[in-house]
């Protein structure tokens, strides 16, 4: 009975924000499904959820398999909807992040800052985009949050083995999900570090070392099998290789060291992988976050990032001067100034501005900064440690603009336009009848197979096709070169081959499929 109660009197002092995940976890379930998934998502359902988890995990032909994600995304494509496999986890996973984030939250500030961080972090644009997109992003945040949560319970509480295992396998999924996660591995690391260095916690430091070293070896070990099926891959595919034609098994137990670095250097030399000069990294850097903070908050970028960065000098100051401060606080202090510093930092060492999207997971330090220095400011007003009307109003202000963003067309425009049309251009037929098919652009074959589940023969000349796409950039005379993923330009040839062999079977706006007679 003891248990029932306390979980009832937890569940009304949050009620607040349960209603809200509530709330958004309706907003996210809508829009998985409503929503169609745009290029990136469809490329890797195709190629690595719909093939199966042990495919995925040792295929990197790109940076778009987002590894970790496509392997736990393909055990969930089992449940035979294509939706649920590409999205599902994402899913989940951005439900998880705001249980997670109130969490976090609520170990060093009280219910309302808490709400407020969640309602904004929930409210920001970039972060909804992602929410359930079948890509890694939500899901390497979950780790992000995880590891947090765990480090802090190391930190500041009860050094229980099973906080180090969470701690070790959030950093080593987050890794596995997608390398960029090193940009706030770091940060929670070297937080915890410094935490337990400041309070004289050897033990526990080394403990916590210990554990980072163990993702790290897990880590590399998991990379280890991706390097070895891509090198083998290109060397039994090599002509004048020494192992041309031979099965990638037996590449690599005849040679896993020539496979592995082979597969190293292929990963490190993809063209995604961008540097630039390190001068002009640090010139664009105020740009780049503004910029950052804009696909944050639209049209207030830089006063966000003003904003802000005043929440982490805050967090600076009163780490310093606060000598009080108790263990949660000052080891969210830790957290957030780590985390708000070193990510600038390791950009500028890498010389990289990296998509925008990799950092969506910056906000949430930033926003426990700015909610650290608002409990500051309000805290010497405050009654019995009760919120006063100033900040309740604040609060509910919050939650108002995350309701109002994320029911907002800005927020729920289409990710997939072009996809959408073709789809609509399959409706008016059976798209199961499709034997062999010219593509005309790189969508048509992935919406088929997601959609339809069907993946017809692909030829390369029109006369060897029963079906043809035929797109808006074939019937464009100005389209004289083809911009990826469209194949084909215009060429009155094959118009006139298409009018003179075939007919026309369903079509959309843009796209006609059309069936040879």
């Amino acid at each position: 009975m003891r248990g029932k109660n306390s979980i009832k009197d937890l569940f009304r002092e949050h009620i607040l924000a349960v209603i809200f995940v509530m709330f958004m976890a309706v907003i996210y379930l809508h829009m998985m499904f409503t929503n169609g998934p745009w290029y990136d998502e469809l490329y890797t359902y195709y190629y690595f959820i719909s093939r199966g988890p042990v495919y995925a995990a040792i295929h990197w032909p790109v940076p778009n398999n987002h590894v970790g994600y496509s392997v736990l995304s393909a055990f969930f494509d089992f449940f035979g909807n294509p939706y649920v496999g590409l999205r599902g986890v994402s899913l989940i996973a951005s439900v998880a992040n705001l249980i997670l984030l109130y969490k976090l939250c609520i170990k060093a500030l009280d219910k309302y800052l808490s709400l407020f961080v969640t309602a904004l972090y929930a409210g920001a644009y970039l972060v909804f985009r992602l929410s359930v997109q079948g890509r890694g992003y939500s899901l390497a945040t979950t780790c992000f949050l995880l590891a947090t949560l765990a480090c802090m319970e190391i930190c500041t509480g009860n050094p229980l083995k099973r906080y180090f295992v969470l701690f070790a396998a959030s950093l080593c999924y987050g890794l596995y999900i997608v390398p960029s996660s090193i940009y706030w591995v770091m940060p929670v690391c070297i937080a915890g570090g410094l935490y337990l260095l400041f309070e004289k916690e050897y033990v526990k430091l080394l403990k916590l070392f210990l554990s980072g070293v163990c993702a790290a070896i897990v880590t590399f070990f998991l990379y280890v099998i991706i390097w070895l099926a891509i090198g083998a891959n290109l060397l039994c595919k090599e002509e004048g290789s020494a192992f041309f034609g031979m099965g990638q098994v037996s590449v690599i137990l005849k040679a896993p060291f020539t496979a592995m670095f082979k597969g190293i250097e292929y990963m490190t030399d993809t063209p995604y992988i961008q540097s630039i000069d390190r001068v002009e990294c640090v010139k664009g850097l105020f740009d780049y976050f503004s910029v950052l903070c804009s696909q944050y908050y639209d049209r207030i970028g830089a006063l966000a990032l003003v904003l802000l960065s005043v929440g982490v000098v805050a967090c600076i100051i009163s780490l310093f001067t606060d000598k009080k401060i108790e263990r949660n606080k000052r080891f969210m202090l830790f957290f957030v100034i780590s985390c708000s510093v070193l990510v600038p930092v390791m950009l500028i060492i890498q010389s990289v501005h990296p998509y925008k999207r990799v950092l969506s997971f910056y906000l949430i330090p930033l926003l426990i900064a700015f909610a650290i220095c608002i409990l500051g400011l309000f805290g010497a007003i405050r009654k019995k440690n009760r919120a006063t009307i100033a900040e309740v109003v604040v609060m509910s202000l919050a939650v108002i603009y995350c309701v109002c963003n994320v029911l907002g067309g800005y927020y729920n425009q289409e990710l997939a336009e072009v996809e959408n049309k073709i789809e609509s251009a399959f409706e008016g037929m059976n798209p199961s009848e499709i034997d062999t098919i010219y593509y005309t652009d790189d969508f048509q074959k992935y919406v088929l197979k997601f959609y339809h589940d069907v993946m017809p023969a692909e030829v390369y000349t029109l006369a060897e096709a029963n079906y043809v796409v035929i797109g808006p950039e074939q019937l464009d005379e100005s389209y004289t070169e083809p911009v990826w993923p469209v194949l084909y330009p215009f060429s009155q040839g094959l118009l006139d081959d298409v009018e003179r062999d075939m007919e026309e079977v369903s079509s959309s706006e843009g796209y006609t499929v059309y069936k040879r007679r």
